[in-house]
Formats: C-alpha cells, sequence, structure tokens
C-alpha cells in the first residue's frame, strides 16, 4: 500500500535553509507533497524546485489570504523569519517576532498538525539575564508562541549550528579576517574572532549537506521531538583546528587570530555584526556553548540517518566534517 500523502509547506523554499528543506523531502518515499512558498514563482530557484516536483505557490507572509491559501489543507509547516531582514519593522510597526507569531497561529487555525520552526534557546536563561542576544531571544518568544498554540500535534524547536556556508561568501570573509579567500599581504588567511569560551568547539552546520535531511527526520517521526528544539550541526572543531585542517586540505597557509574579547570584535555598526559580537559574549557564560546547553551530535546523526533511509540511499549516513567541506569545495 503507497503512504498516505502528507502535504508539507516549506516558507521560504528558495532560501537557504527552506531551499534544503524542500530538496530533502522532495526525495522522501514517505509520500510527502512539497508546497513550496515563494515570492517570486518564476525564478530559477523556484523553477528548479518545481522540475523536481514541488508545488511551488506565490505566497508573501505579509499576505494573509496568499498565506491561508497556501496553509490550508497542510499537514506539515516548516518556517524560518529573518529578523534582518529589512522589511521589519513594517509601517504598521510589525517585526518579526509578531510576523512569526501571526503565520503560527494561522497554521493552528487551518488544522495544521506538524510545527517545525528555525528557532534558538533564550540567551537570558543562560547568563542570568546579563547578556540578550536579539535573535535568540526574539526566535525564543515566537517558538513559545508555538507551544501554547492548540491543535497541533507536534512543535518542534530546530537550532542550526554555525554554517560551513559562510566559508563561501566574500562578505563573510572580509568580517572576520579574509579567511578563506582574502590572503593578508604575508600570504596568510586569517580567521580573526574571539575565542568562543571553554573548550571553543564550535558546533558547524552544512545546510546544503545535512540541514534538510535533519528536518526531513523530524517530519518522518515527529512526536518523539513534541516541544524540543533541537541541535543541528554536522561537525564540532575549535576555530585554531579550522585553519589548520584547511592548510591540510589546500597547502594554503591559512592561522585563527584570537581577539581579546567580544569587544574587539569589528561591528561597523551593521545589526548582524553586532549580534554576532553579542553570541561571542553569551558564549563567555556557557563554557563556550553555542546552543546555551552543551553540543549534542546524537540527535542530528539519527535525524540524518531517518531521512537517508527515507530516501532510498544505501550510503553511510554520515554527516560532513568541516574537512570534508573543504575538500569538496577548496580542495
Amino acid at each position: 500500500m503507497a503512504p498516505l500523502t502528507k502535504t508539507v509547506v516549506v516558507y521560504g523554499a528558495t532560501g537557504a535553509q527552506g531551499g534544503a528543506v524542500a530538496r530533502s523531502l522532495l526525495q522522501s518515499t514517505a509520500g510527502f507533497h512539497v508546497r513550496a512558498l515563494t515570492r517570486n514563482p518564476s525564478s530559477p530557484p523556484a523553477q528548479k524546485l518545481a522540475s523536481l516536483g514541488a508545488e511551488v505557490i506565490k505566497a508573501d507572509g505579509f499576505n494573509q489570504e496568499e498565506m491561508r491559501q497556501a496553509l490550508t489543507g497542510a499537514w506539515g509547516f516548516w518556517l524560518n523569519t529573518n529578523h534582518h531582514d529589512p522589511a521589519f519593522p513594517t509601517p504598521e510597526g510589525i517585526d518579526d517576532t509578531i510576523f512569526g507569531c501571526n503565520l503560527i497561529s494561522l497554521a493552528a487555525d487551518l488544522g495544521v498538525k506538524v510545527m517545525i520552526y528555525s528557532t534558538c534557546e533564550r540567551s537570558a536563561n543562560y547568563t542570568n539575564g546579563k547578556v540578550l542576544v536579539k535573535g535568540y531571544e526574539e526566535k525564543h518568544n515566537v517558538f513559545q508562541h508555538a507551544l501554547r498554540q492548540p491543535g497541533f500535534d507536534a512543535v518542534i524547536g530546530a537550532i542550526p549550528g554555525w554554517y560551513m556556508e559562510n566559508f563561501l561568501s566574500p562578505e563573510y570573509a572580509a568580517c572576520f579576517g579574509g579567511f578563506p579567500t582574502q590572503p593578508d599581504p604575508e600570504g596568510y588567511l586569517n580567521f580573526a574572532s574571539p575565542y568562543l569560551g571553554g573548550p571553543g568547539e564550535v558546533p558547524w552546520i552544512s545546510i546544503t549537506d545535512d540541514f534538510g535531511d535533519m528536518i526531513h527526520g523530524m517530519f518522518l517521526d515527529p512526536l518523539p521531538y513534541h516541544r524540543q528544539t533541537v541541535q543541528c550541526f554536522s561537525d564540532t572543531i575549535t576555530f585554531q583546528d579550522m585553519a589548520q585542517t584547511f592548510t591540510d586540505v589546500t597547502g594554503k597557509k591559512a592561522r585563527f587570530v584570537p581577539q581579546t574579547t567580544p569587544a574587539d570584535f569589528p561591528t561597523y555598526g551593521v545589526p548582524a555584526l553586532e549580534e554576532i559580537r553579542d553570541i561571542f559574549t553569551f558564549t563567555q557564560y556557557t563554557n563556550g556553548n553555542f546552543f546555551g546547553p552543551p553540543n549534542d551530535i546524537k540527535p542530528s546523526q539519527a535525524l540524518k540517518k531517518a531521512a537517508l533511509e527515507a530516501k532510498g540511499e544505501k550510503s553511510d549516513p554520515e554527516l560532513i566534517t568541516v574537512r570534508e567541506y573543504f575538500e569538496k569545495h577548496f580542495g
């Protein structure tokens, strides 16, 4: 007997997280129908998803009627909100917290059963209120709103680690001293940042290779993760070892250049960089734990394994390491 079709709405399906989720679900044998939401269905990324079998729908999160149509009949809903979107706050005073809560309330009202939201832990809870990371606080508040909604069978918070994809961004490289593409006058590729704190084990995630599979795994069996926040990461490695690994893979000179305190991290008045500085301040209170609690990779491994089995893949369900990522993109 063929599995029952479950429609999963993927918000921001042409973005990094949403695109990874949509592509993984489209490969599933578990009976998912992917309804991919985008503001521009004619864009190349949207058309690519359509060619893979997605139902591509024009839906703007600010348009209540478009979102109502998009969520009608859906079983699952994947949502990521971006508090750095220049659209916030709107002239009506809607910020990303209100925006996310509105979409989640609508999904609950329309009978969606499984709600998965890209979230964070509350920074104040791990620092006795001494550090407030804006994005952490706001996403935590949206997730708490989801937990309060009646009707959902499962509400899950997914917390991604430090993007490996950032290594492919020239803008990101410039913010951290040039690594891995912009050498200094001595020929070194410098990764300049404060220490993370504690043992300095950074939880890295390849959104493209692993994150979509992890969310796929949650949709396959959501009830064990109900009301939980799940750490999503592929590998842990310090900044020092990351730079050495890059040298080992490429033969290029790379080094970690530590900054004395988070205050030394240059922000240039850019809110996104100010938030990165605040995250470094946060991890000084958490023994270097990026998520708040200690790193736990077991859920990521189990979710990856479940997704690969659902996709019918026979390969070993290993998460990609930083070394493998460097070999793939720079080797």
